[in-house]
């Protein structure tokens, strides 16, 4: 505690006095002074006046007279004159001085016409007489008086100062001095000892201040019991309210299980749903492009060709549904690229051509020649964006024409890109004025009669409208209807950072030995032409006992594994041919599956596998897989706090740009939550930390950085369980992971 130094405030009251009695003795001092250097003045006024009426006419006379010695008497007696240092008389004839010839003080100088009129004749002007007055001994006179005075005052001053302040430390000084070790009893909480002052006088302010702080003593009093009757209350009623949070804790921890049953409900749905679609329209897409090589005439040419568009079509509504799933879940970001504007859409109306001539539509397309040929932006969002309006207009216009126009609103530049608007416009079947707000909502088309007749699931211009705020654009409509729709967007794109080079011409690699592990025969089928088209050697099995068999007898290069087969496993039969003392313990193995969903992916790496093909199988997928373009190094597997398999298949099945973007994502999540989780940890907010540490565990399990993921689950469940101790013991191997965690993101992301 800080306690004020005694006699502080006398001191400084003594130090007001003294300064004001200064600035007073000085201000009157200076007053006295000018009032005496005025009467000074003007009794050398006088003395010249005297010297003008009483003595100019006798020494003009004797002047005349040319009476040198009566001059030198009259002279001699102005000399005698207070303050009068010298007189000096010029004429035709003289030239007199009496007093100091050279003084040496400041002088006042007056000058006389000497002028003498005789009796006949005109006035003659005899000569001058001049006065010098010394200053310098009024100066003296005055500085003496002056200081004279100066001393008395502050002498007077300085004792009426002193005599003050004895007065001040008698009358408030001491007692304020009492008061203060009052207010320091009652800080240590001596609160019993009343306030008592030294005074023999009535009440005035002092006694006012004085009882003031008693009454504060007294009320302090009763505040503490009043405090002491609230505790007795709020203990008695404590265990009532513990148990009151209990089972409001236990009803909110039952609807969380509630709503992550549900979401993980929906999340098996999902994987169902992909397994259990995707799984025969491999079969069917993958036969019908076997077929597309057989000799077949035009009219079984024409039933291949509407199978295999059938097909597509169903692959497009359930990728719909799929891709919108993940994007309610957050998973999809933009990833820029460099592309040429112009190029992708050739490339989107030349796929789009054949059913606009099926509808006999005219595809027309019309480019602002500003637009610059190459752009930076998300390609993949802009040309789904395109696909999807492009086949909407197609799909509502019969007998008609649908054209593309593009066109520059705004160039900021060649550093900042250019503002585009693109249009889509039909000359169709048209939205009604009241559901043109709606058309952009999931699960919604323009009418009962429009989804009767062209069908479709009402997902593509609400996939659109996400894709474009993804990409930081606008889109919107304006139709008639029975007059055609025009559907526009616009948009931002930043200036080409290289025109991307094209891709090298895929060389026909080695004959591989590949055993394919497949249930379904026409998967098998689909798999085996596919690689028996490339010139490799392809061996078959049904289940797990015969890929054993093939395994025992027969060295593999690569073997593909579905991970649903009959009795055990895909995941399973890897385990044991991993762990197994046979030739294939060593090889490469993937899983042929439509569950790609990330927890089930390190499942599969776990089990050993190299890597995972998605069901539809894609020939081009299949062929990097074939070419060792998804290796993992030993090395990597030995890192126990990253699962580099797992971001491997990242990398295999999303693209090695799009891994990227996600890992900036991470990182910058990391940061974002290290602070806020620090904060909370110093806090013992365990509330907030559990739930800090539940959602960065998520994100960082998703993308393998299972070290990370694993410490904030133990401090997630740690904070759970209210154990705030432990929780401030794991702070440091927090800091640690989380370090290890960024630098490791930060060699990723400049790789």
């Amino acid at each position: 505690m800080i306690r004020a130094r005694p006699g502080g405030l006398l001191r400084r009251l003594l130090l007001f006095i003294l300064l004001f009695s200064l600035c007073f003795t000085v201000l009157a001092s200076s007053v006295q002074l000018y009032i005496e250097y005025r009467r000074e003045m003007r009794d050398i006024d006088s003395r010249m006046e005297l010297i003008r009426a009483g003595y100019l006419a006798s020494l003009e006379r004797s002047l005349w007279d040319l009476n040198q010695e009566q001059l030198n008497v009259q002279l001699r007696g102005l000399v005698d004159f207070s303050d009068v240092a010298r007189v000096h008389l010029t004429s035709a004839d003289f030239d007199l001085v009496q007093g100091n010839p050279a003084p040496a003080g400041p002088l006042r100088i007056e000058r006389f016409a000497l002028d003498y009129q005789p009796p006949s004749g005109p006035l003659r002007n005899l000569g001058e007489l001049e006065v010098s007055t010394d200053l310098g001994a009024v100066y003296q006179r005055l500085y003496a008086t002056g200081l004279t005075s100066l001393l008395w005052m502050a002498v007077f001053l300085c004792g009426l100062a002193v005599a003050l302040s004895g007065l001040f430390y008698r009358l408030v000084t001491r007692h304020l001095k009492v008061m203060a070790e009052f207010a320091r009893r009652i800080a240590a909480g001596e609160w019993q000892e009343p306030l008592h002052l030294d005074k023999r006088r009535g009440s005035d302010e002092i006694d006012t201040v004085a009882h003031a702080l008693d009454d504060m003593r007294r009320a302090i009093l009763r505040d503490i019991e009043r405090r002491e009757t609230d505790r007795l209350a709020l203990q008695d009623n404590r265990d009532e309210l513990l148990k009151m949070v209990e089972r409001r804790t236990a009803s909110l921890m039952r609807a969380k299980d509630e709503a992550e049953a549900a979401n993980l409900a929906k999340s098996r749905f999902l994987a169902t749903m992909s397994h259990e679609l995707r799984t025969p329209l491999n079969g069917i897409l993958g036969m019908a492009e076997l077929l597309r090589g057989a000799r077949l005439d035009a009219q079984d040419g024409k039933r291949l060709d509407a199978l295999h568009k059938a097909g597509e079509g169903l692959l497009t509504i359930l990728n719909e549904v799929l891709y919108f799933a993940k994007l309610e879940e957050g998973v999809s970001h933009p990833e820029p690229v460099d592309f040429s504007l112009r190029q992708l859409l050739d490339e989107v109306l030349t796929l789009l051509e054949p059913r606009a001539l099926n509808n006999d539509t005219i595809l027309s397309c019309r480019v602002d020649q500003r637009i610059a040929e190459h752009h930076h932006g998300a390609e993949q969002f802009l040309r789904q964006v395109l696909s999807n309006l492009l086949a909407n207009a197609i799909k509502f216009t019969e007998g008609g024409e649908v054209s593309v126009e593009v066109a520059l609103l705004s160039e900021t530049g060649e550093q900042l890109g250019q503002r585009l608007r693109v249009c889509v416009t039909d000359d169709g079947i048209g939205i009604a004025p009241q559901m043109q707000e709606k058309i952009f909502e999931r699960f919604t088309q323009a009418s009962e009669e429009v989804a009767q007749r062209f069908g479709g699931t009402g997902l593509g211009l609400a996939i659109c409208k996400h894709l474009v705020e993804q990409m930081g654009g606008c889109i919107g409509v304006d139709s008639e209807e029975g007059r055609g729709s025009c559907f526009w967007f616009e948009l931002s794109l930043q200036p080409a950072s290289g025109v991307a080079e094209a891709p090298p011409v895929r060389a026909a690699g080695p004959a591989l030995n590949i055993l394919v592990v497949e249930d379904v025969a026409l998967n098998r089928e689909v798999v085996k032409g596919l690689l028996q088209r490339d010139g490799h050697r392809v061996w078959l099995a049904e289940e797990a006992d015969q890929a054993l068999q093939h395994c025992a007898a027969q060295v593999f290069d690569l073997i593909l594994l579905d991970v649903h087969l009959p009795g055990i496993s895909g995941v399973e039969l890897c385990r044991q041919i991993r762990h197994s003392d046979g030739a294939n313990r060593h090889t490469r193995i993937f899983a042929l599956t439509a569950s790609v969903q990330p927890a089930l992916v390190r499942g599969y790496l776990e089990a050993g596998m190299d890597g995972v093909l998605a069901k539809p199988l894609k020939l081009e997928n299949l062929r990097q897989v074939l070419e060792g373009h998804v290796p993992v190094a030993e090395s990597l597997l030995s890192d126990e706090a990253m699962d580099w398999p797992l971001l491997q298949t990242h990398r295999s099945l999303l693209g090695a740009q799009k891994v990227q973007g996600l890992l900036a994502v991470l990182r910058d999540s990391i940061l974002q939550h290290r602070d806020a989780l620090n904060e909370a940890m110093a806090a013992d907010d365990c509330t907030e930390v559990a739930q800090l540490a539940h959602r960065l565990a998520g994100s960082c399990d998703s993308l393998g950085f299972r070290g990370l993921a694993s410490t904030l689950r133990a401090l997630e469940t740690l904070a759970l369980a209210n154990d705030e101790s432990a929780i401030r013991r794991m702070s440091l191997t927090l800091d640690e992971q989380l370090q290890h965690s960024l630098d490791t993101l930060k060699g990723l992301l400049q790789s």
